[in-house]
């Protein structure tokens, strides 16, 4: 049995401990300045989600249909929305969930006007697609 203590040392020397380097975090997202005058729904003033990339915007008839790119979860794009709306005396009327919890549908009156909201989170790529119909 001593013959083989000798191996120990060796042995424990040839363990090495590995450590992974953390992931680079994400880059940081520029936010929409206030200044700028781009909406993505012109009949609402809406504004784009503070640090999304804007990707395509049409309007059409007051309606309008939007594509931007965010790292957020769908519930926290959604009440940036809801809570701008609210604050301009939008009341909503209908919430539903749609599909695995990747999109949404609501429906917002003030007054005699109303229309529908429709978030899309489409995939993981971060790329939501934004519909409001009069």
């Amino acid at each position: 049995m001593r013959g083989w203590l000798w191996l120990l040392p060796l042995l424990l020397s040839a363990c090495v401990v590995g450590v992974r380097p953390e992931p680079d975090p994400p880059p940081p997202v520029r936010p929409v300045p206030q200044t700028s005058s781009f909406v993505l729904n012109a009949r609402l003033g809406l504004p784009p989600y503070p640090g999304s990339v804007a990707i395509k915007r049409e309007e059409r008839g007051g309606s309008s249909e939007a594509e931007f790119e965010t790292r957020d979860p769908l519930e926290q794009v959604y009440t940036f929305f809801h809570n701008w709306l609210t604050s301009r005396g939008w009341v909503r009327t209908r919430l539903e969930y749609k599909g695995p919890a990747s999109q949404l549908e609501a429906e917002y009156r003030r007054g005699a006007e109303r229309f529908k909201l429709e978030l899309d989170q489409q995939g993981k790529s971060g790329r939501y697609k934004l519909e409001i119909d009069f």
